[in-house]
């Protein structure tokens, strides 16, 4: 039988194709072999990434798994693949000093994705790279000193004052305090981000509180995006995908163009983060965009990571009675009934209880940079050639048993002045470090100390019996537990 030269013709397209893929693959696959860097054995077609489709794995989880990996091997570093972009992971302290500080001018960008066409929102100061994030970096770091800070205090108190009358009038038995310090933190952002009282306690329907929820919300639709733009960025931008919903966008837009026609037209100035790049307007070139995108980012980095890591710390003195009473008499002494900016950062246990938070609970879990010239790891002979994708796991190093022994206890006393001074400085890492760490952990840790700190002097905090496993969710980008963490809240009387 004789088969139609259209069927050679396709068939021998087909095995072409087929031959050059395994060809591009072999070759990509070899990548830190030909360097002679140690590496994870990838897999077709994911690379090392096959784990993040059936388990959900999110780049957090994903890069501890990296770490142990090279950690047990006894490895500084070692090389994977992100489907077939080869990532370096770094372990060694010495080398993190160098990469993110002492030759930080090697390593400035982060390589994130962003797409400031069709999605203006993304290109913030944590995404962008090069002299843009520089001179951005510049211009905003005035807004959150002390000073500043200071200014705030009063603004962020009130809300918070807000969520104790709340917690102390709910009936329930069994509260999940992560509603109740969602709300918190989504009234402070609104506050002091717009200057708009959203007092998401008396109206729980309040569009920046749904909006904050819709932001770290993922689909499945949005998953699957989610994953091409972590993990195949270049071909996400020729797709022009967006990284942010069309209703998130176009919200935020929409309360940062009103909020600044409604100030100029009334001439009203107030002590916000808005305020504060509005004055930038009128003697920078700063575009609206821009400015939406800084408010955008203000909003979602003080949103969901600020709730989840109060809650964390409350769910881990509930579990550790002496160390709640601990903080409960240190709070009451020093503040002598009333917590001020002053005396809530002279509260020595309150920080050693919130740094072991963060130090089991890492925020932001990988720190992420890529080369931007070509760099020889000191004492070696490895280059690391310009556009290497460049991988941290803070998570990875705050559960080394080598830095934390028993990393999985909380003890609070690790963070003592004797304990730190033992340690590497750059073996804790929850925001970052050098000149890209995390430019709002100021305001951060004042907003969640505060809510820690008032939360613990008037209630006592145990968890209920209704609470399930406590695990972090491998399907969220952010630090959160797949079941809810219910307590049981004792109002305590004066």
């Amino acid at each position: 039988m004789n088969i139609p030269s259209p069927y050679f013709e396709i068939l021998g397209t087909v095995l072409a194709l087929l031959v050059a893929i395994i060809f591009y693959y072999h070759h990509a696959f070899q990548f830190w072999a030909r360097k002679n860097i140690p590496f994870i054995p990838p897999r077709f077609p994911l690379g090392n990434t096959n784990v993040v489709l059936p388990r959900g794995l999110t780049i957090g989880l994903l890069s501890k798994t990296f770490y142990d990996y090279f950690k047990q091997r006894g490895h500084k570093i070692g090389g994977v693949f992100l489907v077939t972009e080869p990532n370096l992971m770094i372990l060694d302290p010495d080398y993190i000093k160098n990469i993110l500080l002492k030759d930080f001018h090697h390593f400035v960008d982060r390589g994130f994705y962003f797409n400031e066409k069709t999605d203006p929102i993304s290109a913030n100061l944590f995404t962008i790279d090069g002299d843009q994030w520089r001179n951005l970096r510049t211009k905003l770091t005035p807004t959150f000193t002390s000073s500043k800070m200071k200014i705030m205090f009063q603004t962020v108190k009130n809300c918070c004052n807000n969520m104790l009358e709340a917690i102390a009038s709910n009936t329930d038995l069994d509260k999940d305090l992560k509603e109740f310090l969602g709300r918190y933190t989504v009234d402070v952002v609104g506050s002091c981000a717009f200057g708009i009282e959203c007092n998401s306690f008396k109206h729980p329907d309040a569009e920046f509180r749904k909006m904050g929820l819709r932001a770290f919300h993922f689909s499945f639709l949005r998953s699957i995006r989610a994953f091409f733009i972590a993990y195949l960025p270049k071909l996400s931008r020729q797709m022009g995908l967006p990284s942010n919903n069309k209703d998130i966008r176009e919200f935020f837009y929409k309360v940062v163009m009103e909020t600044i026609q409604k100030r100029e037209e009334t001439q009203i100035k107030r002590n916000d983060f808005l305020q504060i790049l509005m004055d930038l307007r009128k003697t920078e070139i700063l575009s609206l965009d821009e400015v939406a995108a800084q408010v955008f980012l203000f909003f979602t980095a003080g949103f969901e990571t600020s709730s989840s890591t109060m809650a964390m710390c409350l769910y881990e003195i509930a579990k550790e009675p002496e160390y709640q009473e601990k903080l409960r008499q240190e709070i009451c002494e020093i503040t002598n009934g009333e917590i001020t900016y002053e005396n809530l950062f002279e509260m020595k246990y309150l920080d050693q209880v919130f740094s072991e938070t963060l130090r089991k609970y890492p925020p932001g879990q990988t720190l992420n940079r890529r080369c931007v010239k070509d760099y020889t790891l000191p004492g070696t002979s490895t280059i690391i050639e310009k556009g290497t994708p460049i991988l941290i796991s803070a998570i990875g190093v705050h559960r080394d048993p080598e830095y934390y022994p028993d990393p999985e206890k909380f003890d609070p006393e690790r963070f003592s002045e004797e304990n730190k001074k033992l340690r590497h400085p750059f073996v804790y890492l929850p925001f970052g470090d050098g000149p890209r760490n995390c430019i709002g952990m100021r305001f951060g840790t004042m907003q969640s100390k505060l809510g820690i700190a008032s939360v613990v002097k008037n209630f006592k905090v145990s968890v209920s019996p209704i609470t399930k496993r406590v695990e972090l969710d491998p399907n969220t980008f952010l630090l959160n537990t797949i079941d809810k963490i219910y307590f049981r809240v004792e109002k305590i009387v004066k």
